[in-house]
This record gives structure tokens, C-alpha cells and sequence, in this order.
């Protein structure tokens, strides 16, 4: 079954397609006629033509794909029902395409669907983003680090002692919501309904603004979400909580900042943006523990090297791949010129893993590899509010797991399931492990 975890851009329904309305000039027009499609080019045996969703799976394990684009064809231009998407996948065209917030538009919808900063530019974004830092400061993530640790010790514990079990379900799924109903302020009691809204609220979004099939009823879930929300937001606005939905909350209901289905739509995005992506981040760390066994020794053994994992981790196999983009004006990306007003992917985890950057061992795990500069949580002004967030959770989970666990062994053919119809993120869907129990 397909995710439904799209972010392909595309037309509202019910209204015209949500395409730029800057204009193609003939220099333009006449430089695309020389890109050729991915569909028309001559890949090597094994990869198929990279397309932007990725419906079959084929692109569940991209990274061969990312070589061959770097080398080959460095702006690489796909063909899609509403309109073209370029894709650019070197870490210094990647790099000044993030840093260049006014000409690579975070916002590639005309009209702004839902009140997430991913989806805004400028000073709507800035207004957005200000209200979630306000929730998202150390003192409030210290504030839940003696909650991260509770529930992932028993997480673990019983992990280990069951002989393993699939770990997103078992372990990361708990953990990475128990920590975001925490320090959002959602009762830990509500979250189990939580898989069903954010599936349905990650489809409509999908269907409203990436041009997604989304799923049946979409809408009318999430919409039951959003009335939850909405109570939960006054019932913090009255406590004058600390948590970030009481900050988003006071913005709301004290300040006027944002409007009640601003604030609803905001705390939506810091759930789901908490858990989701965190999620794939560790499942991704035991494809790691798989090829490189030896870490669970070495991390055991000098429990701060839990540090550096996590980074390289994140730099070797982050959750999220791409970021997409519009042009407010052309650009010339490796000696193609991209018209004004396309749609451009920036290949974030093409970046980190690009060779001239990172050296010819690029594409092998490092836990002593200076990570500095990778884009694993994004750069410049749209760098992840969460990440401490993340890296506090993922940093606990596999000091837990290393000081318990012996080995990690699993079949990939029938054991793994990648993620698949997903355009943004990548990574474990599903995976059940053995473990071996440390003996002490």
C-alpha cells in the first residue's frame, strides 16, 4: 500500500493549478529543450528512471541513484502530470539553493493551505516560526529528558528481553510520542488516537497541496482533530502552560498573532513534524547496527560516542531527502538554467553524501567523521526548530540500546519494509529484529 505521505506540489482541488506566475522567457524555454528527461535517459542497469513519487518502491534505497544524478546529470529535470520538477542532488548547488531563502521559495503554492513553516517564506514565516521557539527553548527540553530516558529504559528493557519485535511499534513510535505529548502538552492518554488523525491530516494535506491521491475521509478525520485541538489550546491558554501548545495557545488567545485555526494548524505540524520524522530517523539506525555490528560495542563501551553516532547517522541516513522549492527568478545550477517560477527539489540527502564534500568514503558509515555542515535537519533560516528535540531522543534510545543489546540481526528481504510513495522523506516503515541480550 501506498503512504500516504506525498508532498508532490501541485493544484488545490477546486481551484487553478498552483503554479507561479512568473513567466518562462525564450532563453528559458529554449535551455529546458536541452535537459532531457529522467524517463528518456540511459540509466545504468538496476535503477529505473527516478521519478518525483515514488509509487513501486524503487527508490526506498535511493543513494545509487543520488551517485549516478551527481555525476551525470547534476540538475536532473522529471516529467509530472501538473509540471516539471527539478531535482538537484550536489552538496555546493544544494547548499546555495537553502541559503538563498528569497530566490529558492520555502512557499510553492500560490496560497499557503495549512499555518506550517515549511510552507512559508518571509515575514509569515518568521511570525510562525517565533511562536514555535518560544515552546522549544533548552530549558524545556531539559524539561522532558528525565521523561525521554523513563519511558525508553522500559522500552528497551523489554525489547531486549523479549528477543526483539518490530521496532518501530515496539520501541520508537512510544518513545517519540510520549516525548512529543510531553513537551506539546497533549495527555499522554490521547495519543494512541493520534495514529489515526495524523495519518488522515499527513493525506488531506497531501491532496490539498502536493496533488496526492490522499485516503477516504481524510478531510472529516482530521477535522475531528482539529476540534480536539482547539479544546486542548484553551484549556492551556486558562493553565498558562509552558508547553509549546500553551505558548501557541497565548499567541492565539493573548496576542492575537495567529487566529484559532492558525494555532490548531501549528500545533498539527509540531506533532506530526515530532514524532514522524524521529520515528524513521532511529528505525534507520538499525540498517547501521546491521552493516556495521561492531557499534554496539564500541557505543556500550564509551556511552558519549552516542553523540557522534547520532550525527553521522543523521548525516548517512537522515529521514529527510528532499526540499522542495520554487524559483522566484532563474538560476543556473551546474550549467543548466532553471527557469523563473519552477518547482526544484533540493536532494538534501544526495548532498550528504556527495564525495566532494565528504570524501571518496562519503558513502560509508563514519562514527568519527567530522559531520559539520551536513543537512540532515535542514540550513539556514528553515533549519528544524525540533532538532535538539530529536537528537535528545535518538541520543537516549541508542545508549539504552547499546548497553543492552549484544547483536542485532534481521533478513532484509522479509524483515524490512521502506518507505514508498513518499516524495519528502524516506526510511524504515517496518522492520523486526532479533536482538541478543547483553549478559552482565
Amino acid at each position: 500500500m501506498v503512504s500516504p505521505h506525498w508532498c508532490c506540489e501541485g493544484p488545490r482541488p477546486g481551484a487553478h493549478p498552483e503554479r507561479s506566475t512568473m513567466t518562462i522567457t525564450s532563453a528559458d524555454a529554449a535551455q529546458i529543450q536541452k535537459l532531457p528527461y529522467s524517463h528518456e535517459l540511459d540509466w545504468p542497469e538496476g535503477l529505473s528512471p527516478w521519478t518525483v513519487i515514488d509509487e513501486t518502491g524503487a527508490q526506498g534505497e535511493p543513494y545509487a541513484h543520488f551517485e549516478w544524478m551527481r555525476r551525470h546529470h547534476p540538475v536532473l529535470r522529471v516529467s509530472h502530470p501538473q509540471e516539471d520538477v527539478y531535482f538537484v542532488s550536489r552538496y555546493a548547488d544544494v547548499r546555495k539553493g537553502m541559503r538563498a531563502a528569497k530566490i529558492y521559495r520555502n512557499q510553492v503554492n500560490d496560497q499557503v493551505p495549512f499555518a506550517f513553516p515549511t510552507l512559508m517564506d518571509g515575514s509569515a514565516h518568521m511570525k510562525i516560526r517565533k511562536v514555535v521557539a518560544a515552546g522549544f527553548t533548552p530549558k524545556a527540553i531539559g524539561m522532558v529528558a528525565d521523561r525521554v530516558r523513563d519511558v525508553a529504559t522500559g522500552l528497551v528493557d523489554d525489547f531486549a528481553v523479549q528477543g526483539g519485535g518490530e521496532v518501530a511499534e515496539a520501541l520508537n513510535r512510544p518513545l517519540t510520542m510520549a516525548t512529543i505529548s510531553g513537551i506539546l502538552g497533549v495527555p499522554y492518554k490521547d495519543v494512541e488516537q493520534f495514529d489515526t488523525w495524523t495519518e488522515s491530516v499527513w493525506a488531506w494535506f497531501a491532496r490539498v497541496s502536493r496533488m496526492a491521491p490522499g485516503l477516504p475521509g481524510d478531510e472529516e478525520v482530521s477535522q475531528d482533530l482539529f476540534d480536539y485541538l482547539g479544546s486542548i489550546l484553551e484549556q492551556l491558554y486558562e493553565q498558562d502552560s509552558e508547553a509549546v501548545a500553551g505558548h501557541i495557545a497565548r499567541a492565539w488567545k493573548g496576542e492575537g498573532i495567529l487566529t484559532r485555526q492558525q494555532a490548531i494548524e501549528l500545533c498539527v505540524f509540531v506533532f506530526i513534524a515530532g514524532f514522524d520524522t524521529t520515528t524513521r530517523l532511529m528505525g534507520n539506525g538499525y540498517l547501521v547496527f546491521k552493516d556495521y555490528p561492531e557499534l554496539l560495542d564500541r557505543i556500550d563501551a564509551h556511552p558519549r560516542d552516542v553523540d557522534k553516532f547520532v550525527e553521522e547517522l543523521v548525516r548517512f541516513r537522515g529521514p529527510v531527502h528532499k526540499a522542495p522549492r520554487r524559483l522566484a527568478e532563474a538560476v543556473e545550477v551546474a550549467g543548466a538554467t532553471i527557469p523563473a517560477g519552477s518547482v526544484v527539489r533540493l536532494l538534501l540527502a544526495s548532498a550528504n553524501r556527495d564525495e566532494e564534500r565528504w570524501g571518496p568514503n562519503a558513502d560509508k558509515f563514519d562514527i568519527d567523521r567530522n559531520t559539520e555542515g551536513h543537512f540532515g535537519f535542514g540550513h539556514g533560516v528553515h533549519q528544524c526548530l525540533g532538532s535538539p528535540l530529536a537528537r535528545l531522543e535518538a541520543r537516549t534510545m541508542f545508549e539504552l540500546i547499546a548497553s543492552r543489546i549484544d547483536s542485532v540481526d534481521f533478513d532484509p528481504a522479509h524483515d524490512l519494509d521502506l518507505l514508498k510513495g513518499n516524495s519528502l522523506t524516506n526510511g524504515v516503515e517496518r522492520l523486526n529484529v532479533k536482538v541478543t541480550a547483553r549478559r552482565r
